[in-house]
This record gives structure tokens, sequence and C-alpha cells, in this order.
């Protein structure tokens, strides 16, 4: 699976890591780890300095990258597990990847398939060994959006051990107080680090666009023959789409966008990663386009 990272979506230059940090006590906890919080209140950075925490005392850790918007570890559109070596504390973790197309770059309106998507990284984390997956969320907190209800299930479905919340206000007080009324886990409330800043939609929309260039950066063209394969949710293909090509267990083996349709034919062509064809077994539609010249991402007219 091609993977890339950019270093500085992680590792603020300069960073001081805050005191309550610091003081946590990771030892000794299984499971998953879930940090949640708005957007750029430096859950990737808390994230990763979890990791090498919990890597230094000799676990196994797992890292779920959950954000289809502002993916460190994945092409957007997609959640992202990378498997970690037993105490190894290397970052990005140098085991290997398995991904799970969202449709999207954004949980909002995709709420099943991000969900469905989080639970499938996470068993296939647990059965490749790992004893602890440290589970980066994305920023969608508002309730009108749906972000509550989708920390909620997605709480009641993988039943971390632990959640992290950090909040620069009072947003997430109500998924806070449910918690520790309810002890389904622990809750650890911290505040944004110094280095977290705000970043402008245009400034987001500019980083998917590096992600996809450099996810698309060595291309090539595929021409495939849709009827050989699987279509979910059917064949409204549409120039430009975004779609990945999917093995037999639903992982992501590969992200394409539209270039060519041939309805007579039933052929398609996309731009993508070299990938063996022979192990695609199905084409997963997203609703979401990327210009292949300039990737940037639209919605569909």
């Amino acid at each position: 699976m091609k993977q890339f990272y950019d270093m500085e979506a992680f590792e603020p230059a300069g960073l001081q890591v805050p005191a309550d940090w610091e003081k946590l006590a990771v030892e000794g906890i299984p499971g998953v780890q879930m940090v949640v919080g708005a957007p750029d209140v430096g859950k990737t950075t808390f994230a990763r300095y979890l990791f090498q925490r919990i890597s230094d005392n000799g676990e196994k850790a797992a890292y779920l990258d959950g954000d289809p918007g502002q993916s460190v570890f994945g092409p957007p559109g997609t959640q992202t597990l990378i498997s970690g070596k037993p105490g190894s504390r290397a970052f990005p973790p140098q085991g290997r990847a398995w991904r799970k197309f969202v449709g999207s770059v954004s949980p909002s309106g995709h709420l099943l398939p991000t969900v469905v998507g989080a639970s499938r990284l996470v068993r296939k984390a647990l059965q490749s060994g790992a004893s602890v997956v440290i589970y980066d969320t994305s920023g969608l907190v508002d309730p009108q959006q749906g972000g509550l209800a989708l920390k909620h299930a997605k709480i009641d479905l993988l039943e971390p051990s632990r959640v992290y919340a950090i909040q620069r206000e009072k947003e997430l007080n109500p998924l806070i107080s449910l918690l520790r009324r309810s002890q389904r886990c622990e809750v650890i409330q911290l505040a944004p680090a110094d280095a977290a800043v705000i970043r402008s939609q245009g400034k987001r929309q500019a980083y998917r666009s590096q992600q996809f260039a450099a996810y698309f950066h060595d291309a090539v063209l595929q021409k495939m023959r849709w009827t050989d394969y699987g279509i979910y949710p059917a064949p409204r293909f549409a120039m430009h789409r975004l779609i990945a090509l999917e093995d037999r267990e639903g992982f992501t083996l590969a992200l394409g966008i539209v270039l060519e349709i041939d309805r007579v034919e039933r052929l398609v062509t996309l731009l993508a990663p070299a990938v063996n064809l022979d192990e695609v077994k199905a084409m997963n539609l997203g609703d979401v386009m990327v210009d292949p010249h300039t990737f940037r991402d639209y919605r569909p007219a």
C-alpha cells in the first residue's frame, strides 16, 4: 500500500509538551484509546505523543488515523490503520497498513461508513496482535451535523478503555458528562496544546489538495470493465468521481479518479496508483469529485 506522510501535520515546530500530558499514567491500559475534540485542538499531536509513550512501555500499539478530511496517513476520503512493532516508538509506525473508504472528505452525511470502517480497522489491529489501538478521531463534534451522535456510536461499538477529550471551551461537555455518569469508560479531559492553531477552510482545502497530489504523484491509467466487479452503491460513474478499489475483505487497495467512461463497453478509465487488478473485487463510488490537474475536491453539481 502506498504510504506518504506530512510530518508537519502532526509535529509542530518547537512543540512544548504540556504538563498535564506528561503526568498521564498510560501503563497497563489495553484496548482502544480514543482521542476526541473539535478541529485544530491538537488531537493528532497528542495521539502521536500517546502512541510513543505507550510504545516506550514495550506494548505493540496500532494507530488509527480516523479523519477523512485532514488525514495524515492516507489520502483524503479514507481512514488508515498502521500497526507498530512491539516496543518501537518510531512514528510513523513501521508496520502494515490497512484503509477503509469513507466516500467523502467529511464524516458528515457518511456516519455509517465512518463507524463501520473504524470498527473493521480496530478489529484488524487486534487480530494483528496489537494490545493497544490509538484512535485519532475526526474533528466533527457539532451536534447539528451529527458529530456527538457519531462519537456516541463509536464509543458504543468500540468500547474504548479510555477517552481523551480535548476541548477549547465547552463543546464536549455533553459527551464528557454522559461518559462520566454512565461510567462506560475512563474520561481524561485535556486542554489544547499551545501550538494548536485554528486553520481556515481555505487552508484545510489546500491541505487536502496537497495530500491528493502526493498520493496520485506516480499514478497510472487503469482501464477496467466494471461488470467484472461488485459496484457499491451502483454503477453511477461520473467524470472526476473518487472511487475506491477494494479487496475481498472490503479494504481499500487504491483510490482512483474517473477520467473516461465508455457506457457501451462498460469500461471506466481511472487515474490510480499501480495495483494488481486480480486483487480488486469491488469498486466503491464516493460522492466527491477530485480535479485530476489541481487535485482540489468538490461536490458534484
